[in-house]
């Protein structure tokens, strides 16, 4: 492979008259990034000349617009390939596009106003209020990518190894992103942008809300309920209680809201109010608490709980919506707030109750009415060590439910009915009993299944494809604990019994390359296990694009089940191997076959179609005794 060399930059204005008009530097800078992106000799006066004319300009401005009012102003700004607009009540964007032949450069005041003209059909996109934010960050990596003009369609700009270009140039129209959006942001009305920014929401939707209707009361509603108010406001479809037994919504007790209460037509299709269901109840001057309550169907105490929660605590609006969905994702602040003497009093609370939640299955959320009753005899207290066993007791319940749906028969419907039964009345004492009794089970099932098919044991050698390329010598980490790789049934087999937890049973989970398991030992002796899987982003994706970004650590479990407490030995050495692989520093294999198609063990005997059948017969036989 040849290696382009750097041109004088004598030579390349002799080729190119036109870079006359450009610096020694700047075109010293030009050719840099073109050699960086192995641009062709033929084309390299072109890409400069494309380069530099695009980064004359930033493409970043704002124009202030007369106005007859002393508080408010007007504005037009352009941030990249958007226009956004100030009309003096409320926010609003467009898209723009290269034919649309908008100035890259700050215009004059007549000027802006015959582009708002041009554009008066089109305010429909999303309005930027804060640099700090997704959506900033992927309209500068846009400009970047726009300033490499029709070279960026070459497919390498978003290697890693282009980061020394994009990084500060990213960087770079952040910073003029900001600025511009400063200059936009002090034309808006001040009391309106304090408030959002005070609920830490900066969402032009939010802004917008707040402008119309009775000002007044839409700024007390925001002030009360800081964090409902906004996730109401910003989701799609307004909440609305429905009698499941009359299979129709709810009428409601406010004569003010009834005309704005949905229904289905003839054709089946849901017919809802257009105008913000919040708004109406702000403006009517309705009892605030008591309408929330209602409409959610959560209790009114915990509405008012969650008023007085700071947001800093419990988390914004933007915040719940980027991790639960646009779905509902007030259901687990409402949860928690509805939890009487275990409600979370700080961050440290609400981030333990949310880890807490996301580690029990869907099922049991599904199946609990009750979640006092669930969590009683649990500690009060969320910065109770205990609560991250109980949330690993909660997440093992998934091993009976999986199990359940691999087996097929009778035994299979009665067992997962039983189970749901079960844990829809059960508490976490209770649940946690069966699992523990599930995992001392899987040893005889296991042994039973040896027993009358022993040809299982020969290939019990057998290794399915590792994570780790150099495993002859353990991974040693700064404390001294060695970081092992568990690579067949042996090994998983030597590590339940050393550690009393139901490793064993992953055997099939590797071979069919859903995970990879890590030991933690020191000086041979175990003293933890992990588990490895890919998250969902590499579903679907070549071998070619999977890195280390991919991969997660789903458990880390010592003895008995149990979690090692953060900062311990286990957990830091663990966690030393973990930034070794996410940094790249150790060679890892991404290739993860499916080996079970071509071993007797799972396919001659069907041994996993009698594992599962096992479990559901011994969850039958368990659970009848309850």
């Amino acid at each position: 492979m040849s290696v382009q060399k750097r041109q004088s930059v004598v030579g390349l204005r002799i080729l190119a008259p036109k870079l006359e008009k450009f610096s020694d530097r700047q075109i010293e800078v030009a050719q840099t990034w073109a050699l960086q992106f192995n641009v062709p000799p033929s084309q390299l006066t072109s890409f400069i000349d494309t380069y530099l004319s695009s980064t004359v300009h930033t493409r970043c401005w704002c124009v202030a617009l007369p106005s007859t009012d002393d508080q408010t102003r007007p504005v037009l700004a352009r941030i990249g390939d958007h226009l956004q607009y100030f009309d003096g009540h409320q926010v609003k964007a467009c898209k723009i596009f290269s034919k649309d032949r908008v100035h890259k450069r700050k215009p004059t005041v007549m000027v802006a106003q015959q582009l708002l003209l041009r554009f008066e059909k089109r305010w429909y996109a999303d309005v930027l209020l804060t640099s700090f934010c997704k959506s900033a960050g992927e309209r500068a990596k846009a400009l970047s990518i726009e300033d490499l003009g029709s070279f960026n369609r070459r497919g390498f700009d978003w290697t890693a190894s282009n980061n020394r270009y994009f990084n500060p140039r990213t960087r770079f129209y952040l910073k003029q992103i900001g600025s511009t959006l400063k200059q936009f942001c002090q034309c808006l009305d001040q009391e309106l942008l304090f408030a959002i920014r005070s609920a830490q929401c900066p969402s032009p939707k939010l802004y917008n809300w707040l402008a119309q209707g009775d000002r007044k009361r839409r700024l007390q509603a925001l002030k009360a309920q800081p964090v409902l108010i906004p996730l109401l406001v910003l989701v799609d479809q307004w909440p609305w209680p429905w009698d499941g037994q009359q299979q129709v919504y709810m009428n409601c007790p406010w004569d003010e809201l009834q005309a704005w209460r949905p229904y289905w037509s003839e054709d089946r299709y849901l017919i809802s109010a257009e105008e913000c269901l919040l708004g109406r109840i702000a403006d009517a001057g309705l009892p605030l608490s008591d309408t929330l309550a209602w409409l959610l169907q959560a209790p009114r105490t915990a509405v008012r709980y969650l008023g007085q929660q700071r947001v800093f605590d419990t988390g914004s609006a933007l915040t719940r919506i980027s991790r639960e969905g646009p779905q509902g994702p007030w259901h687990r602040l409402l949860l928690g707030a509805s939890l009487g003497n275990r409600r979370p009093l700080k961050k440290a609370h609400w981030i333990t109750l949310f880890a807490l939640l996301d580690k029990i299955p869907y099922q049991l959320l599904d199946q609990t009415q009750d979640w006092n009753r669930l969590l009683s005899g649990c500690p009060t207290d969320w910065s109770d060590d205990n609560w991250s066993k109980i949330a690993d007791d909660f997440r093992d319940l998934n091993e009976l439910f999986n199990n359940v749906d691999e087996s097929d028969g009778p035994a299979s419907g009665e067992a997962l009915q039983k189970l749901k039964s079960f844990i829809a009345t059960a508490s976490y004492h209770q649940i946690a009993s069966l699992v523990n009794g599930f995992h001392l089970a899987l040893i005889d099932i296991r042994e039973a299944l040896d027993a009358v098919d022993p040809q299982t044991k020969t290939d019990s050698l057998t290794p399915w494809k590792p994570l780790l390329y150099s495993t002859s010598t353990p991974l040693v980490s700064p404390n001294g604990l060695q970081i092992i790789e568990l690579k067949c049934p042996a090994d998983l087999d030597a590590e339940h019994r050393a550690l009393g937890h139901c490793i064993d049973g992953y055997d099939y989970s590797a071979y069919r390359g859903i995970c990879r398991l890590i030991s933690v030992r020191e000086n041979g002796k175990s003293l933890a296990s992990a588990e490895i899987q890919m998250d969902e982003s590499a579903w679907g994706e070549t071998l070619a694009k999977l890195t280390p970004k991919h991969l997660v650590t789903i458990q880390l479990r010592g003895l008995r089940n149990r979690t090692p407490k953060s900062g311990s030995r286990v957990d830091r050495a663990y966690q030393w191997f973990w930034a070794k692989i996410k940094s790249g520093e150790l060679a890892i294999n991404m290739e993860w076959p499916d080996q079970t198609l071509s071993m007797s063990r799972y396919t001659n005997r069907n041994r996993k179609k009698l594992h599962a059948q096992a479990c559901a017969e011994w969850i039958n036989q368990r659970l009848s005794r309850t």
